[in-house]
């Protein structure tokens, strides 16, 4: 089965916007927000409301109502944030794979494609 070239470039595309993300929204509504899938040791960017700046740290625990973690630089200070003022979480570990998974995806269907497209001149 020979697909066409522009056909190859749908379906890549299309596999990129359905990946998944490794950021988690939060709502206003404390009682709607779950945050036990932060898990301890992994680093995090918090987004705060009525902020422009997202806080990094070194997720550890969580209290009734805030998030506790460490800094990422070396004296390691450690770090609250209210639940109720965070609006999204990102896993920096997830994101990283993330990353480095669509450029070799990128990497390999670009091949694919180059490939197919000078085999179809050939003949």
């Amino acid at each position: 089965m020979r697909l066409s070239l522009s056909a190859k470039c749908i379906l890549i595309t299309g596999a990129f916007l359905f990946s998944s993300c490794a950021t988690t929204k939060y709502s206003s509504d404390m009682k709607e927000n779950n945050f036990a899938n932060l898990r301890s040791g992994r680093p995090y960017t918090f987004k705060l409301k009525n902020s422009t700046v997202s806080k990094k740290m070194i997720f550890s625990n969580l209290t009734k109502d805030s998030i506790i973690g460490y800094s990422k630089s070396d004296n390691s200070t450690r770090i609250a944030i209210a639940k109720a003022n965070v609006t999204e979480s990102k896993d920096l570990k997830k994101a990283t794979i993330q990353t480095a998974a669509i450029a070799i995806g990128a990497v390999g269907a670009a091949a694919i494609i180059i490939s197919s497209s000078r085999a179809t001149k050939n003949e």
